[in-house]
């Protein structure tokens, strides 16, 4: 059937609950976002969580503190947030998809605050130690008015 052809595409975009898209399919999908950005003249917040290793790299994310570095994101941000990995095992990501009140830089500092708060009540405390959360914003910059 020749509609069940067109769905197919969106449905292997679909992520199940209790998942997250990997680094191909949610950098593509910040892409579109980027893309819808820029075509309405605003910049898209991308959330980038890690944790950092002696180094002061990022280190290793493992499937346990990954799931529940994922979960809490699903719980601390809206649902129509995409959730996945910016850099397999190593940077969580989230494409904040809505318009947000407030200026750009003050809004996107209260959002990795209380997100990078949240994940360090979920996480051992040895790991939340290490978590680092900020918000970058992506897109043409707003031109002031008056």
């Amino acid at each position: 059937m020749p509609t069940e052809d067109i769905r197919r595409p969106i449905r292997e975009l679909e992520c199940p609950p209790g998942e997250e898209y990997d680094e191909d399919t949610f950098n593509y999908l910040l892409g579109m976002e980027r893309a819808r950005a820029e075509r309405a003249s605003r910049r898209v917040r991308l959330l980038l969580a890690t944790l950092e290793g002696e180094s002061g790299e990022s280190a290793m994310i493992t499937s346990s503190c990954a799931a529940r570095l994922f979960g809490g994101l699903r719980q601390l941000l809206r649902d129509t947030d995409i959730v996945g990995w910016y850099r397999q095992n190593r940077v969580a990501g989230a494409v904040l998809c809505a318009r947000l009140d407030g200026s750009d830089e003050e809004t996107s500092r209260a959002i990795g605050a209380r997100v990078g708060e949240g994940l360090r009540r979920l996480l051992p405390a040895r790991t939340a130690r290490n978590l680092r959360v900020r918000v970058t914003q992506q897109g043409p910059r707003r031109v002031p008015k008056g």
